[in-house]
């Protein structure tokens, strides 16, 4: 049975991250069961966010406990976050990277042997380190190696085995308060002491090969699997470019998909346009070589012309193109180019793609009788909301005072560590303000002793809606102003790559002609739009922000 001080902890993470993300976790049932020696290896994006979030996510039925692993800097700090990590049998790792210098992790190693061989669960992140990066860095053989030792010395134990279980984490905006979380448990790679399909020496054909080889092949397998479940890209704007082309493809559909399917359709997007990136660097290098003094910059322009100077969207093959991959007909450096312009224009007029999906526009009625609805809604929710946000108040504000600090900070080395903070502000925070609400509220203490929390977590709910609220009626406005002529040209525009895009997803991608089949018909729906529980928006990109913002740098 798990550690008192661990089930403690495992709850405080449970109740502050589901108070941040709106998280859905897929593949559970692949989850081996206590008494199955499992390695669990996840992508590492977002700091210690991670862990709480899979120990967060993997209910006590399934696992009683997950021992996870940390840089053992944190055993040479006394703050609240190093003292939660150390209280959950948290295992310490020397990085090379905190001594400049070889490190010995024998008695680290030793630990984990010793933790598998018992039958329990340990926690590994591969990539070694938390980064900010559209792409998942390559795995380290550690997981292998520790696999390998432990079939080893169990090797005459005939029903042995050990699960590595991958695990895929997909953020849509790691840093943003109601943001979607994606937990992904892939199916596990099940290695024996005398069936070890990935470890084996001995190939099927009868060839030989090193162990270290074999080792290799494992880790990269592992980070395959990873991958292929995150939105794993080439650059950020590869990201953003794949999302336009998934909502020109099948936007109608919305949260209406499951956040699983909607990585997985968003992936195949991604990997049929990074091969125009690849095609883009090698033009961009040999335009430098041969000093032709054309940026990519003046490139763009070739492809984009704001419609607010007067001007359309040009869509034409810009002359100089040096190499082109052409798909069902498509080149796809043009449509890279053209999905960006395309979603430079929505943003420059500060639209969705949705807004200019009608073939006409709505009338100037229609549009002022929805920003009427809409405005009536946010005083509603306002008022609402308003005694809730006196409690979550003090969170807000040092939780911005610590954002603010980060962001000033080199964004490589610190972004990733914005959600840590806010998610150990709140744990810190959210006890006292309990307390302090309950005794200024003493002679009705039976009633506000549960009335305060769910305020707290309705005032979260409430706050959603009416961010949502504001947004919308802020789009609408524009819409409002949007001359039908320039409607008229951007629908022309946003038409024209739909098109190529449809060709490709159903052509190249094998996608169905109507995207409401991917509908999973048995998903839960929940109580719609207005659920106590979860908000269920209308696209996952909708955070706690009175814009939409496409750009993920």
């Amino acid at each position: 049975m798990a550690p008192l001080a661990y089930r403690f902890v495992r709850l405080l993470f449970k109740a502050s991250i589901n108070a941040f993300y709106a998280i859905e976790v897929d593949g559970l049932e692949n989850m081996p069961p206590d008494g199955c020696p499992t390695i669990l290896c996840p992508n590492h994006s977002n700091s210690l966010t991670d862990p709480i979030l899979l120990l967060s996510a993997v209910p006590p039925e399934k696992r009683d406990m997950i021992r996870m692993t940390a840089k053992d800097t944190f055993w040479k700090k006394t703050d609240f976050f190093s003292l939660l990590v150390k209280s959950v049998g948290t295992v310490p790792i020397k990085r090379v990277k905190d001594y400049n210098a070889k490190v010995d992790n024998t008695a680290a190693f030793k630990i984990l042997v010793e933790t598998l061989e018992e039958g329990n669960c340990i926690c590994l992140f591969p990539e070694g380190i938390s980064r900010y990066h559209s792409q998942v860095a390559n795995f380290k053989p550690g997981v292998a190696l520790i696999a390998s030792e432990v079939l080893t010395r169990n090797k005459d134990k005939e029903d042995f085995s050990i699960h590595i279980l991958t695990a895929s984490l997909v953020y849509i905006h790691r840093e943003k308060f109601r943001s979607n979380v994606l937990v992904k448990f892939n199916p596990p790679i099940v290695i024996t002491p005398k069936h070890q399909s990935l470890l084996k020496t001995i190939t099927e054909d009868g060839s030989k090969r090193s162990s270290e080889q074999a080792i290799n092949e494992l880790t990269n397998a592992m980070e395959e699997i990873v991958r292929s479940s995150t939105l794993d890209s080439p650059d950020w704007q590869t990201l953003r470019i794949a999302h336009t082309a998934r909502k020109l493809y099948a936007g109608e559909l919305g949260t209406r998909i499951s956040l699983s399917e909607y990585v997985k359709l968003t992936k195949k997007f991604i990997d049929l346009l990074a091969k125009a990136k690849t095609v883009e660097d090698s033009n961009s290098e040999g335009s430098n070589n041969n000093n032709n003094g054309n940026s990519l910059s003046d490139k763009k322009e070739i492809i984009v012309e704001r419609i607010d100077a007067g001007n359309l969207l040009n869509v034409d093959t810009p002359e100089g193109q040096n190499e082109k991959i052409s798909h069902q007909g498509v080149d796809l450096a043009i449509l890279a180019r053209d999905l960006s312009a395309y979603q430079d224009l929505l943003d420059s007029h500060g639209i969705k793609d949705y807004r200019v999906s009608r073939p006409t526009p709505l009338s100037k009625s229609a549009l002022i009788f929805r920003i009427h609805l809409r405005v009536i809604w946010a005083f509603v929710l306002t008022s609402l909301s308003f005694p809730g946000w006196i409690l979550w108040s003090p969170i807000f504000i040092v939780v911005k005072y610590k954002e603010y600090q980060i962001r000033k900070l080199p964004i490589e080395d610190n972004f990733d560590e914005i959600a840590q903070y806010k998610l150990l502000i709140s744990a810190i925070l959210l006890g006292p303000i309990y307390f302090i609400a309950c005794f200024f509220t003493l002679p009705f203490i039976l009633i506000t002793s549960w009335l305060i929390p769910l305020l707290m977590w309705l005032t979260i709910r409430w706050t959603e809606d009416l961010f949502q609220t504001v947004r919308s009626c802020l789009s609408l406005t524009k819409l409002l102003f949007l001359p039908a002529s320039e409607y008229s040209a951007i629908r022309t525009v946003r038409e024209n790559i739909r098109a190529k895009v449809k060709k490709l997803a159903i052509n190249e991608l094998g996608l169905p002609e109507n995207p409401e089949s991917l509908i999973n018909k048995a998903r839960p729906r929940g109580m719609g739009y207005f659920s106590i529980r979860r908000r269920r928006n209308k696209d996952y990109n909708e955070v706690l922000r009175l814009w939409d913002v496409s750009a993920y740098e």
